[in-house]
């Protein structure tokens, strides 16, 4: 898997939480482009994101273009490196409008007190657009659908305008038309030169899209590449998956067969 230069270098890494070590002892070079991280739940893709994204500890190095992640300043790494979390953990419990959520995205440039430029009011409306959330900016943050809430979040990210965008399952509350639009548009960053790393459950929705992937399983990496085999699968899931063409889409796509 290689789709330009590396951007995260991980070696020896282990985290968890407490006393339970979720991700063990991985080294790995995660270049840029779109990777999709798969594997069964509990298998360590939100954790390994979440160290990624600068937000928990670890042993072993985690670095970013170089730099050990841990060590690099808050404000730069927000910069540099934006993290939309998992549907069932944006849930504010203030009454935010949508516009005000978006806007967020430029906190890391502005600071807290600051009120948003010209530019920056562009970046919002741009980035509201491109989610197709226009008509919802508005909105009390409290009253969307989880859907909605979770394009809000995506704009967000968006306007932080970063180099890398970390995503923990961001279509999981989607409808497939939208959630299909989101990896289009993921596809769309990483061709514009982001690096893009989602952790994903439908494979099927994500893998046409991606330049590649990392499977993960009781926090290890047992596979990565570009393509992905039904062996490979039934490691991960346990599970018997059959290959079907899509010529729609001119892709494999993968049905699983029940037991």
């Amino acid at each position: 898997m290689n789709s330009g230069s590396t951007v995260y270098s991980l070696r020896n890494l282990s985290a968890g939480w407490g006393n339970n070590t979720v991700l063990r002892n991985i080294t790995f070079e995660i270049p840029g482009g779109f990777t999709s991280l798969i594997g069964p739940n509990g298998s360590g893709k939100s954790t390994l994101l979440r160290v990624l994204a600068g937000l928990m500890r670890y042993s072993g190095h985690a670095m970013l273009h170089g730099r050990e992640v841990s060590r690099i300043g808050r404000r730069e790494f927000s910069r540099a490196v934006s993290f939309v979390m998992s549907g069932k953990n944006l849930r504010p419990s203030y009454p935010f409008t949508v516009r005000e959520i978006v806007a967020m995205g430029r906190l890391p440039y502005r600071g807290i007190f600051a009120g948003l430029t010209r530019e920056d009011t562009g970046i919002v409306e741009r980035s509201a657009e491109t989610l197709g959330i226009t008509g919802l900016l508005g909105r009390d943050i409290m009253t969307l659908s989880d859907g909605e809430r979770q394009l809000a979040f995506l704009a967000c990210a968006l306007a932080q305008d970063t180099s890398t965008i970390l995503l923990d399952e961001p279509t999981s509350a989607l409808d497939p038309d939208k959630s299909a639009k989101v990896f289009a548009l993921m596809r769309t960053l990483a061709y514009g030169g982001k690096c893009v790393i989602a952790a994903v459950h439908d494979i099927n929705a994500s893998l046409p899209y991606s330049d590649g992937y990392i499977a993960l399983k009781g926090g290890r990496i047992i596979s990565h590449g570009r393509e992905i085999s039904g062996g490979i699968l039934r490691e991960l899931y346990g599970a018997e998956f059959v290959p079907c063409f899509n010529q729609e889409r001119s892709c494999v796509m993968w049905r699983v067969l029940p037991e």
